[in-house]
């Protein structure tokens, strides 16, 4: 009688309804297959990389800006604020209004790195600052996991360190993830600047002030390290064979795109200390590679062996003396 009844409610359905049911069946199955096969062939995660910290001796807290941002950053410490922790690699941007004006600090800051400048309020400028060797060794043994906030086990940091990237998420900031096809635009925008530069083909154009504006869309926007080093290879490049091949001139013009968008970055330092000193210019090659040097923990050993070599020959034809750091 059951199966009777069964087969009697089947007949009775309207036929298209009949027709849908193996159609759902099919797409069902389908369906699954295709969110399994995403599942597996999805990108693996890429692996954190330690965020810095920026110590600004002497700042105006109360008039300044990170990044566009102005906080009253004294609220997020428990001892008066000297700094930033959390803070992302890529290019960011210190504004203090001081009384003789605005002293603003462009730079660019690696994963793991300690920076640390001074503001000399009268003359409204940042300076760098050489923190002291305890402070600098403790926060440069700080592992990757204690810089990200949600950890659960974290060593305990200074209380006059403000987290940058969970301050200005709270407060509306910038510090999102640069998009992997923005970065990939600017990076071919910059190396078609890079073309004009190295070909000369830029007498009638700005192609500094282009680089700029490359430089401001990077401003508090997250980045890795292989994308700061992708955004400028064009300019990395191009100048290093210019250079070599005795075109100093050329190359300090590649140069300054690579230093409008990313300034101070310390792989160009490298570059520009090295070609300066080919041009004879000797006090300013050797303030480019110490400043360089200073960041000697986000280069290539064969940057530091050749920023060293230059550095040691320059020492010398001026006599001075030569300094080796043990």
């Amino acid at each position: 009688m059951a199966r009777r009844s069964e087969r009697a409610r089947i007949e009775w359905l309207p036929p298209f309804l009949v027709a849908l049911v193996p159609l759902a069946i099919v797409l069902a199955i389908a369906l699954v297959v295709v969110i399994r096969a995403r599942r597996r062939t999805r990108k693996p995660r890429a692996a954190r990389e330690a965020s810095a910290f920026v110590i600004l001796e002497g700042n105006l807290w109360e008039a300044c800006a990170v990044d566009d941002l102005r906080e009253p950053w004294g609220r997020y410490t428990t001892e008066p604020v000297r700094g930033f922790c959390g803070v992302p690699a890529g290019r960011h941007r210190i504004r203090t209004t001081t009384p003789s004006g605005d002293a603003t600090l462009d730079f660019v800051v690696y994963p793991g790195e300690v920076l640390s400048f001074r503001l000399d309020s009268e003359r409204a400028r940042w300076e760098p600052w050489d923190l002291d060797p305890d402070t600098r060794s403790a926060l440069e043994a700080v592992p990757v996991s204690s810089m990200d906030v949600t950890a659960i086990a974290r060593p305990k940091l200074p209380g006059w360190l403000v987290h940058l990237r969970t301050t200005i998420g709270v407060g509306g900031g910038r510090l999102a993830r640069a998009p992997e096809d923005g970065v990939d635009r600017l990076r071919k925008r910059l190396a078609k600047l890079v073309a004009m530069a190295d070909t000369g083909t830029d007498s009638d154009l700005d192609i500094v002030a282009d680089a700029r504006a490359i430089g401001e869309a990077l401003v508090g926007r997250c980045l890795a390290r292989k994308e700061m080093r992708s955004l400028v290879g064009s300019v990395r490049d191009a100048a290093t064979r210019l250079a070599s091949n005795g075109d100093t001139d050329r190359a300090m013009r590649v140069l300054s795109l690579g230093l409008a968008v990313l300034p101070g970055d310390p792989e160009l330092m490298v570059i520009a200390g090295c070609a300066l000193a080919a041009r004879g210019e000797a006090d300013e090659a050797l303030r480019v590679l110490n400043a360089a040097l200073e960041r000697d923990r986000c280069l290539e050993a064969e940057d530091v062996a050749r920023a060293m070599r230059a550095r040691m020959e320059l020492r010398s034809q001026l006599g001075r003396s030569v300094r080796v750091s043990p």
